[in-house]
């Protein structure tokens, strides 16, 4: 590629970006060589205008230069970190599925997740489709299969770390090593001279020792395809009923350098727990007969935590499943807290359920929607009912075993055509309390998608079944995200918009967007091949809140929503005028040529070009408001040393200092910005009833929570409206619906009808307060308070727990009301009661103590009752003395959780890989402590009953913890208001360590280090 002589560029710094903005992009974005933000942006420029010709590239690099200098347009996230770069990746996500494989065949769930890794490496976000995976099958089961054996050199410098089972938590690559349990791996450290102390920490972690590597192992590349190529073997081997050996030495060392991404290796180890342990995993439980949601949770969620995005940071993923699939239930609680932290935590994907013009025709006539649904063990059974739907739910309990709920299903057609259905509206009302409660699934109008987009002629290949991340570019498989942004509030002048420079600008930004696709590198082919086919641009829009305060507008009200029509008109117009342009000077993209006679719409150079991505970083960055969304509050806390400090909205300082500070605000002559600032807080967040704030700033600088759900979804439409009105150009919007904590499932529910009413082609919501913790907030108050139960479920997925839960009860369709509810809420009585006779199984264990040699014998005893173990019981030593105190307390304390429902998976999860000074070997599994014997007890129960060491008994399934993520929040503890922003607590970043991550866009972000999940 040519370059330009950067010093015909402006050199001097540019003096528009406040230190908010240099701590972001020094932080984020900035390479060696940038010195700052004028050169992170010469170097960009410079960059981009290579795919121009020779004698042109100055040019165009001085305008997209003058552009991005003048806070006009900035490119996307990735666009600013890789331009340049040794990997030169610079598209933000993409969607990945099976090309060279039959997709739902082994052999295409290992390509998509190859894919996957390489791309999430060098920094790509993912999106997959799980309606090509067969539906879980009726073998699948947790307690299947095999074990392998994993080996390291003593002299790796990791062999520690894999001794202690020590890792990075995905959630904070930077963050301490903390130990993790390996469920399906043996250890063994290996070499002809080991240090003692080693050899002994071996023996204490129950960690075999021998001097040579057996023949057969196979080694793990160091490089990544040659990772997941090893996973892959692991899985094939399991499937053949083969232990798999694995050696870990030849991979380089947690923290190394990885050259093509200028980030570092994640380890051995965390391959070792993440990639090996789950894939192993999946295949026990079926491969892919396992079903897509145990696809998701074992093979790729594992995938985007492992590796680090860019080589910094866990990837971020977006799975879609449509309403008419069996797992749709399994689906629809795949990230309920209770499951993610027995079964395996998929947080790394935002999940969205996919919903047909179909359904909704059938849910607007109160019908029944025809789907062959399974059951999900502890969340639904199926529960058949004689004769048609009423329009009326029938009062189902929940089953005594699990506190499944019951789905009601009833018989479409006779004969050889019938077949089984739920009512629409139950379905319907399922996802509203999960969205209520978690914030998630978001929903896809996927017909919608389809019938606007230029591609919708052209058969199954082009159909679109998902999206990137945060869901503002559904996509074709293969293609990527090529982003970037236009700064609306720029264009504002003495109270009026310059249509004329912004008409003008909007046509150097597409041209810049399409150089990028030609500057690019692709980790994969076919990624490459569907980019060039078709060519697709996401050119959007920040600043819109700011924008229209500046036109004296209010977000919230038909006038402001009437002029951002009128905008998003002309964005519309001049990029597709553009792009018919750049068709006639470059020549149109492929898919159009070889199809022009069935496409709607006249040649031009791409197949789309407008979208709204989520711009939290780059917004703050450009020192703006997000996207499309409101303001979120006049300022934010950022912790400088020990203190919180306020970073103040530049356009809320410029405004308010236009007028005079009234007395008890001012300050030296102007305004005293910490008590604005507090008595903001107190406000939650709000300028709106100050007494000191003027009348004529208080009616347009409305923030998030300001404004009602319906005027967010009004917004939303009217830029998707605006899109879509002609050309077959628009993709989609990213935007965040955000409720109050006392809104309901209805009012959710409302958001749903109002979306699709209005245009919109997908949704997602958060009510304040939801998923049981809090992550919007503009106080920096530390309410004290005991932990909620949900902390531990919380924590395994590296989630904070909010001291105080909602207090608002999900209210329900009036066909809902006779259903059970809040079970989490009642009081805590065992759900199991212990008879006075209980029968069991009892095994001698004899594990050795490394320090003595001596072999110390163990009496282990699971009880149950019906065919579910609830007590357990450790025996070792004399009545009386400390070794055995310790034992006969923690058989007490399991054996209360299993009587209160905990499932006995949970516990396996959290004792399973203990290690104590003690190690042996029990039903064929290597155990190092007792709290070890204790969960290889519980997981080889089923196992010993189907064998009938128990006459009598039937094998059963063990119980999931009672209440799921549709049940309401626990009551919010004393003297904090559930009402209030101010009494929440934030998610804590996982870059920065700071509580201080909000939910706008479809995406969480970090105010404080400019941290987005979304890139």
């Amino acid at each position: 590629m040519t370059t330009l002589p950067t010093q015909l560029l402006p050199a001097q710094p540019l003096t528009t970006f406040d230190d908010n903005a240099q701590h972001i992009a020094k932080r984020q974005y900035l390479q060696s060589g940038d010195g700052d933000i004028g050169g992170m942006f010469r170097r960009i420029a410079t960059w981009v205008a290579g795919a121009e010709a020779p004698e042109a590239r100055l040019s165009w690099a001085q305008k997209y230069y003058d552009l991005m200098a003048d806070k006009k347009f900035c490119p996307g996230g990735r666009v600013l970190a890789g331009a340049g770069t040794q990997h030169g990746n610079v598209l933000n996500c993409f969607v990945q599925g099976a090309t060279e494989h039959e997709p739902a065949s082994f052999e295409g769930v290992m390509e998509v997740a190859r894919k996957l890794a390489l791309v999430t490496k060098v920094g790509g976000g993912n999106g997959v489709n799980l309606d090509v995976y067969r539906a879980r099958a009726e073998g699948s089961r947790p307690d299947a299969g095999v074990r392998g054996w994993v080996y390291m050199a003593a002299s790796h410098p990791d062999v520690t770390d894999f001794i202690e089972g020590l890792m990075r938590p995905p959630t904070q690559p930077d963050g301490d090593k903390q130990p993790v349990a390996v469920r399906n791996w043996t250890r063994v450290v290996y070499g002809q001279a080991i240090a003692p102390e080693l050899v002994a920490l071996a023996r204490q972690n129950g960690v075999q020792i021998v001097r040579a590597l057996p023949e057969g192992v196979q080694s793990v590349p160091d490089d990544m395809g040659g990772i997941v190529d090893a996973a892959r073997k692991v899985a094939e081997d399991a499937k053949l009923g083969l232990e798999p050996r694995l050696d870990l030495s030849e991979m380089r060392a947690e923290g190394a350098p990885i050259k093509g991404s200028g980030g570092t290796s994640s380890g051995p180890v965390s391959f070792l727990m993440e990639i090996f342990d789950n894939f192993l995993e999946w295949a026990n439980r079926g491969a892919e007969e396992a079903g897509p949601i145990n696809t998701l949770r074992f093979v790729y969620a594992p995938v985007l935590r492992v590796v680090r995005q860019g080589g910094t940071r866990r990837g971020a993923g977006m799975a879609t499943i449509s309403i008419a699939h069996a797992d749709v239930l399994d689906f629809l609680t795949a990230k309920d807290l209770d499951r993610e932290a027995s079964e395996g935590d998929i947080s790394t994907f935002n999940i969205s359920i996919l919903i047909t013009e179909k359904f909704w025709d059938t849910l607007q006539a109160g019908g029944v929607w025809a789907m062959n649904a399974q059951e999900v063990p502890g969340k639904y059974y199926l529960a058949p009912q004689e004769g048609a739907f009423d329009g009326q739910f029938p009062e189902l309990p929940d089953r005594a075993e699990d506190g499944a709920r019951g789905v009601p299903t009833y018989t479409l057609g006779k004969g050889k055509s019938a077949q089984s259905g739920i009512p629409a509206a139950w379905l319907w009302d399922q996802i509203a309390q999960h969205a209520w409660s978690t914030g998630e699934p978001g929903l896809i109008f996927n017909d919608r998608v389809n019938e606007f987009s230029a591609l919708k002629n052209l058969g199954e290949r082009y159909e679109i079944r998902s999206t990137n991340p945060c869901g503002e570019i559904p996509l074709t498989i293969g293609e990527p995200c090529d982003l970037g942004a236009i700064n609306l509030a720029a264009y504002v002048h003495n109270s009026s918009f310059d249509y004329a420079t912004f008409r003008a600008d909007v046509r150097t930004c597409v041209r810049f967007l399409d150089d990028v696709l030609d500057v690019n590198v692709f980790a994969l082919e076919d990624n490459r091949v569907a980019s060039q086919d078709l060519r697709r641009l996401g050119l959007g829009v920040m600043g819109l809140a700011d924008a229209l305060i500046k036109l004296g507008l209010r977000y919230d009200n038909e006038a402001g929503r009437e002029t951002i029509m009128e905008i998003m008109s002309a964005l519309r117009e001049e990029a597709i005028a553009e792009s018919e342009r750049l068709g006639e000077e470059r020549g149109v993209y492929p898919v159009f040529a070889r199809n022009e006679d069935r496409m709607p719409h006249a040649p031009r150079r791409n197949v789309a070009v407008l979208t709204v991505a989520p711009t939290g970083t780059t917004s703050m960055l450009m020192g703006v408001s997000s996207g499309i969304e409101p303001v979120f509050s006049p300022f934010i806390w950022r912790k400088i040393g020990s203190e919180y400090r306020a970073l103040l909205a530049p356009l809320f300082v410029e405004l308010l200092e236009t007028y005079p500070a009234p007395d008890g605000v001012q300050k030296d002559g102007g305004w005293d910005w910490d008590k604005v600032t507090e008595a903001v807080s107190e406000n939650h967040g709000s300028v709106v009833g100050l007494p000191f704030i003027p009348d004529a700033l208080q009616q347009v600088f409305v923030c998030a929570h300001d404004i009602a759900p319906q005027d967010h979804v009004r917004m939303q439409g009217t830029v998707q409206r605006a899109f879509d009105a002609e050309g077959f150009a628009g993709n989609s919007l990213s935007k965040t619906i955000n409720l109050p904590n006392s809104a309901t499932v209805q009012d959710v529910q409302d958001a749903y009808s109002e979306a699709y009413r209005t245009g919109c082609k997908g949704i997602t919501v958060y009510r304040d307060g939801s998923r049981q913790f809090q992550v919007l907030s503009t106080s920096k108050k530390k309410e004290k308070a005991e932990e909620a139960p949900a902390q531990a479920a919380a924590e395994v997925m590296g989630e904070t727990v909010s001291i105080a839960t909602a207090s608002a009860q999900p209210v329900a369709t009036p066909a809902a009301t006779t259903a059970s509810r809040s079970q989490a809420a009642a009081p805590a009585k065992p759900q199991y009661e212990r008879p006075a006779r209980l029968s069991g199984i009892t095994d001698m264990v004899k594990l050795t103590d490394p320090t003595s040699g001596h072999r110390r014998s163990f009496l282990v005893t699971v009880n149950h009752l019906n065919g579910k173990p609830v007590e357990v019981m450790v025996i070792s030593g004399r009545a009386g003395d400390e070794a055995n105190a310790d034992s006969e307390a923690l058989g007490r304390v399991v054996s209360i959780a299993l009587q209160h429902g905990v499932p006995a998976q949970a516990l396996i999860k959290t004792l399973r890989g203990i290690n104590g000074g003690l190690y042996g070997s029990y039903n064929g599994r290597l155990v190092g402590s007792k709290a070890d014997l204790i969960a290889v007890a519980l997981e080889t129960f089923q196992k010993d009953m189907a064998a009938g060491q128990i006459a009598g008994q039937e094998a059963a399934g063990l119980p999931p913890l009672a209440g799921g993520s549709g049940d309401a929040p626990a009551p919010a503890v004393s003297g904090v208001s559930v009402d209030s922003m101010d009494a929440m607590t934030r998610e804590r970043c996982p870059v920065c360590e700071e509580q201080a991550v909000i939910r706008e866009e479809g995406c969480l972000k970090c105010q404080a280090c400019g941290y987005s999940k979304c890139g």
